[in-house]
């Protein structure tokens, strides 16, 4: 069993997460449209989500989420709703892997084949999505430690800088008042959702509490301004718009003074390639245990185990195969949109799923009320 300072890594995981990819893309495309108010929008609703599924998870101490739908609903039911929760949480580290790719061809290194590198992060992610919940939270714990400092000083770097422009910035607050709209607002609530880890984590968490909310919302808040505020104040109000990764370009503008590295990009690149293979190998592990889960295959013991030890190995080779066929099909347009898709429908999910959990709990409820 593990403490419960392993739920804050993993939306900390999420949140850090939020800064380099798709987020702040669709932030800054609407900067002029009502992002400001969607961000403002999205602190309630997406802490009011988390809260809730807090809550309702609680209910069920030691059990995912395939435990859970298998004790209250039909087994075909459950199998389906299981295999679409896997498969669409899969899909969000398919994006952040191959956006990656794409981002170490255009700012590392072009003259390496980007199939090359997408392999060694599937051989990476796919291996490690292998091991057991609780090595995976430990790994988490020490990326998360080495990474959070660092990014916490290159956010600083850019806020200090003499040439961060606070006019940018003041013409964006001046939109502060326009009406947001479902995408941005999606979009923006992402940063919360790394409690849905907690569909399979919670299996290994004992006596499983949230006490400091507060801080997850200070966090949300600065998480989300820097996301949008960071690349406008250095590559400008209008400027910001034109650019396919602001957080990179806003990084490879800056440069260390007094360091053995001179552009600032490759710590950050570091940074952010820790980070987004623990989130794939973390998305993998859970969107893995919920298909298995969907197929019954939640045993941990004797045959049961050996031969979900077998399909898991094929599941991750199809993973493998998906993401690699996407990287083949795919350029930063249609990866743009896929990424827009997904937030707008993982955005809905998150609402049916606590919905799904209420009625859980009161089925549960009416099953003691019986047997009383």
């Amino acid at each position: 069993m593990v403490r419960n300072k392993y739920f804050y890594y993993l939306f900390l995981l999420n949140a850090t997460i939020n800064l380099i990819n798709y987020v702040p893309r669709i932030l800054i495309t609407d900067r002029f449209d009502g992002a400001l108010m969607s961000i403002l929008v999205s602190i309630p609703v997406g802490t009011l989500i988390m809260f809730g599924f807090i809550k309702l998870i609680q209910k069920f101490p030691g059990q995912g989420l395939p435990e859970i739908f298998q004790s209250v609903m039909p087994k075909w039911i459950s199998g389906i709703l299981l295999v679409l929760y896997g498969l669409g949480w899969y899909f969000s580290s398919v994006i952040t892997l191959v956006s990656f790719v794409d981002i170490t061809t255009r700012y590392i290194s072009p003259d390496v084949s980007p199939y090359i590198v997408l392999m060694g992060f599937l051989a990476v992610v796919a291996l490690s999505a292998r091991l057991d919940s609780e090595s995976i939270l430990y790994g988490l714990e020490m990326i998360l430690y080495i990474t959070v400092p660092l990014i916490a000083y290159m956010s600083w770097r850019v806020f200090s800088n003499p040439y961060f422009s606070w006019d940018a910035v003041r013409q964006i607050i001046t939109h502060a008042w326009n009406m947001p709209n479902y995408g941005t607002v999606a979009a923006a609530t992402y940063i919360f959702t790394g409690y849905v880890n907690m569909v399979v984590f919670n299996r290994i968490f004992n006596q499983f509490r949230v006490r400091y909310i507060w801080a997850i919302v200070a966090v949300s808040i600065v998480t989300l301004l820097i996301s949008i505020f960071a690349p406008i104040g250095i590559l400008g109000a209008a400027g910001a718009g034109g650019h396919v990764y602001p957080a990179f370009s806003t990084i490879d503008a800056l440069r260390i003074r007094y360091f053995i590295i001179e552009r600032m990009i490759y710590v950050f690149y570091v940074a952010y390639m820790c980070l987004s293979l623990v989130n794939s190998i973390v998305h993998w592990h859970v969107g893995k245990e919920l298909i298995l889960g969907g197929f019954g295959l939640t045993g941990d013991k004797g045959k049961s185990m050996d031969k979900k030890r077998k399909i898991e190995w094929w599941i991750l080779v199809l993973f493998s195969l998906i993401t690699f066929g996407t990287s083949l099909i795919v350029n930063q347009y249609i990866l743009n949109d896929m990424a827009i898709v997904f937030l707008d429908v993982r955005f809905a999910g998150e609402f049916l799923l606590i919905a799904l959990l209420f009625y859980a709990v009161w089925m549960k409820r009416r099953k003691r009320r019986k047997k009383a």
